[in-house]
């Protein structure tokens, strides 16, 4: 009788999450996405497997002197998650934007499992509250990208693990995991450097751990070699920007990621309180000073060992320019930190401890009343990007006059590809003439085509030098297509 009781709390506790973030689904609900790029290549991808095409069919001419626009291909999780979209509704982005906001509610499911190994219930809940009702949460989930799959996956995969699931479920939810972003190879990292760290401590234990630590890697390796060689026949490593690293700028990019990571955590508690910046910068400070003082005295433990595994990844890595969205998977491991550090202060006051935390919680969600209001009265407006009118007359106009074989030069190579099925390639803004002229000779580049609001200083330039060459065919308000002669 005790286990249908359990199961039935369990059950309710699930309930009152669902119920609690449901307006997540409606709020900031918007339908259009700017010029951005990577969303492109995740959709592309979704649409070949949808249509049973190849993956790496996307009409994305790879610069090799301009990697960080992105790789050739991503890996296939994410595709294979938006495929079931793709194959019902198309190239649509509105249901694309409510589908991520649906894997978010999901995440908000797995996030209350994951902070009740931990935690009573009603703290459980308020941290998941404290995740998913983050402004900065509520304008991220308009975008189509890896990171919010990614986090649930990787935050599964943990809580399955702590649960002792069946080391099979545990290593296909890992492997996933890494088919979504490859930054996942950092969870059987962890696991194996918790295995030696256990073999060193208790190696009395060994061949139990070794069990539970090992099999699940191996079954996520098992995992990724069928769907990537067996089922598409993908060429290694994809999704890596490997040839960004370098190893003699790796010392200042640490330096300069850690301080980089520390004020991103401290932003993604970053208010717009007019008149009253001192409670978010005491927030900001008290959060993470809790979160490192719980990571300090935390038990060596799995956990442990992946956050380090991850964030060390973080602060190696050469690009700077994703803001937040890195460091959303071990958010709520942080969290974690954050209540036991603040659980393992020495307080003069006998006000019990859990009533303290869901004052603090509370305290923190009440400081995003004023943003979440404002956008719940946000309009929904058409971003500037491939869906306002002149985007979509450019692309009519590419796709009726422009062959199968011919490559276009633009700023937002990915984007164009997905939207007119046509090869196109991008430069490095930096390249002087030399470098243009090269790279339109390598790849037989015919056309180049301007946005007036995106800027490529090396694309205008080559225009002003080669104007003698190059001819004007079509243009509207914001598009130029030059034909190169």
């Amino acid at each position: 009788m005790i286990k249908p009781v359990h199961l039935k709390i369990r059950n309710a506790d699930l309930l009152l999450v669902l119920l609690l973030v449901l307006p997540v689904l409606f709020i900031n609900l918007q339908h259009t996405v700017d010029w951005g790029g990577d969303y492109a290549m995740y959709i592309t991808e979704a649409m070949n497997i949808a249509q049973h095409q190849p993956v790496d069919n996307t009409h994305y001419v790879y610069n090799s002197n301009a990697p960080m626009l992105g790789p050739p291909l991503y890996p296939v999780g994410f595709p294979l998650l938006l495929a079931p979209v793709c194959l019902i509704f198309g190239n649509n982005i509105p249901a694309m934007i409510v589908y991520m906001s649906l894997i978010l509610i999901v995440l908000a499911v797995v996030l209350q499992l994951f902070f009740r190994r931990y935690f009573s219930k009603t703290v459980s809940v308020i941290l998941v509250l404290v995740v998913l009702y983050n402004p900065w949460i509520l304008q991220f989930k308009n975008e189509i990208l890896a990171d919010i799959p990614f986090t649930l996956f990787f935050i599964l995969t943990l809580f399955l693990y702590l649960r002792k699931s069946k080391a099979l479920f545990t290593g296909l939810v890992m492997g996933f995991a890494i088919l979504i972003k490859t930054a996942g190879f950092v969870l059987p990292a962890g696991f194996i450097l918790y295995l030696i760290y256990r073999l060193i401590a208790k190696p009395a234990d060994r061949k139990a751990d070794a069990k539970k630590l090992l099999l699940p890697v191996l079954y996520s390796v098992i995992l990724i070699l069928f769907v990537s060689q067996i089922l598409f026949h993908l060429p290694w490593g994809i999704g890596l920007y490997s040839g960004n690293f370098s190893l003699a700028a790796v010392k200042d990019q640490f330096l300069t990621n850690i301080a980089l990571y520390i004020e991103i955590f401290q932003s993604f508690f970053h208010r717009d309180l007019s008149g009253w910046k001192f409670l978010y910068l005491t927030t900001q400070a008290v959060l993470f000073t809790f979160a490192l003082i719980g990571f300090i005295n935390s038990k060596k433990d799995l956990l442990f060992f992946v956050v380090s595994t991850y964030l060390l990844l973080l602060f190696i890595y050469p690009y700077q320019s994703s803001g937040f969205r890195f460091l959303l998977p071990v958010i709520p491991v942080l969290l974690v930190y954050a209540v036991n550090g603040f659980k393992s202060v020495r307080w003069r006051f006998s006000v019990p401890k859990q009533y303290l935390i869901l004052l603090l919680a509370v305290f923190l969600l009440g400081q995003y009343i004023p943003e979440i209001t404002r956008l719940v009265q946000k309009p929904v407006v058409t971003k500037p990007g491939p869906q306002e009118q002149t985007s979509q007359e450019a692309f009519e106009y590419i796709r009726s006059h422009v062959s199968k074989d011919e490559i276009v030069l633009f700023t937002k190579p990915r984007v164009l590809a997905l939207f007119t099925g046509k090869k196109s390639v991008c430069n490095e803004l930096s390249d002087d003439i030399k470098k243009m002229e090269m790279l339109i000779n390598e790849k037989n580049v015919e056309y180049i085509l301007t946005n007036k609001n995106l800027s490529n200083p090396a694309v205008e330039k080559y225009l002003e030098v080669k104007k003698d060459r190059i001819s004007l065919i079509w243009s509207n308000q914001k598009f130029k297509l030059y034909q190169i002669q």
